[in-house]
């Protein structure tokens, strides 16, 4: 029997009830909220040990439902692991293995076995998809909406003398500007953010009455590189207090040239940017769960939080993914489910992120 497959049947029947159970208890299908980070490492959580970042609102999603303490992304680059988690299906199957390969329109993404199902289905944030397809969802919101949004608003006016990012041009520029050793903010403030207007708009969608269930997915572009945070944000961590990772002998002719030059000082600047926009990134969170516990819906909603994949902040002294080390695959993934998933509860079962989907549609009871 396939292994995968068997530990996902030993995941549902010791911490899940049934989907036949659910469906003869509960005949309304659970609404979904799947929110994805990017770049996000499980080791950069307050709930998986991290006693210096701030993510109270993963922290309480976490504590809500359970914690899976060895969960990996299906590869270690964007397109790659979202067109798996999406479909359930390994991108070299999907045939997704690189940056900028689009999602097939052959495949069957998780949106569209729930739309078919009776979901409202929505989208806000990065997709990643690169094929300019809606793939099952509604409503697609991301950075036209918001550059449009920003423009009929107008952006409030920052304090004077505020140093703020540069154009982003990775590869282009040292590695020093792209990964923002500067420790400066994105030029904007706060309730100007993009992520910001992500999170509102993901509210708007929840609390909206409807008659028919919905799947949301919600995507942060934080805390990829370079590190976006508003100007609110700017100095929240002092870098100094942030520990270079030793980088061994087996490591000395694998690093890539582009990280050679960093001094140390860069390296805990560029680690300071990394926790304060992932702080950026849990307050918009928190807007999500708030609109969830408003809408009185919560009770029959299925959370699902996870990063597309990890991250390195000076480990075997890289800043990226795009390797196999642990620090580059292992994500954060917690689910919740009132009445459904025991609170309060953690476990070490290896989880791969291509068993989502499947275990979305057992609670939906949906084949």
């Amino acid at each position: 029997m396939n292994f995968r497959i068997t530990l996902s049947i030993f995941l549902l029947s010791l911490i899940f009830c049934s989907a036949s159970t659910q469906a003869a208890s509960k005949p309304t299908r659970p609404n979904v909220i799947f929110i994805c980070a990017d770049d996000h490492a499980a080791y950069v959580t307050g709930a998986y040990g991290n006693k210096i970042v701030r993510t109270p609102n993963i922290d309480r999603l976490a504590e809500a439902g359970i914690r899976f303490d060895r969960a990996y992304s299906s590869a270690p680059i964007c397109s790659a692991s979202r067109a798996a988690f999406i479909t359930g299906r390994y991108p070299r199957t999907v045939g997704v293995t690189q940056l900028r390969t689009p999602l097939p329109e052959s495949e069957t993404t998780l949106a569209e076995v729930l739309k078919q199902a009776g979901y409202d289905t929505a989208a806000i944030g990065k997709t990643h998809f690169n094929s300019g397809l809606k793939h099952g969802y509604d409503i697609l919101i991301n950075h036209p909406q918001h550059r449009q949004w920003l423009k009929q608003k107008g952006k409030k006016p920052l304090p004077p003398g505020v140093e703020v990012l540069p154009k982003w041009r990775p590869f282009r520029d040292p590695a020093r500007i792209w990964l923002n050793s500067m420790y400066v903010p994105f030029g904007l403030m706060d309730e100007d953010m993009p992520g910001t207007y992500f999170a509102h708009r993901a509210a708007d969608f929840i609390e909206k009455k409807r008659d028919r269930p919905f799947f949301l997915f919600i995507s942060f572009y934080e805390p990829h590189s370079p590190f976006h945070f508003p100007v609110e944000y700017a100095g929240r961590h002092d870098p100094g207090k942030f520990p270079v990772p030793k980088v061994g002998p087996d490591d000395d002719n694998q690093i890539p040239a582009v990280f050679r030059d960093l001094t140390d000082a860069e390296k805990q600047r560029i680690t300071a940017a990394y926790y304060t926009s992932t702080e950026f990134m849990d307050k918009n969170v928190g807007l999500v769960l708030d609109a969830l516990q408003r809408s009185g819906k919560i009770d029959n909603t299925l959370v699902i939080y996870i990063g597309d994949h990890g991250y390195m902040l000076g480990h075997h002294g890289r800043f990226e993914k795009h390797c196999s080390f642990e620090q580059a695959n292992r994500a954060p993934l917690l689910l919740s489910y009132p009445g459904k998933i025991a609170a309060g509860r953690h476990t070490d079962a290896f989880a791969q992120f291509i068993d989502i989907m499947p275990t979305v549609l057992d609670f939906c009871g949906l084949a």
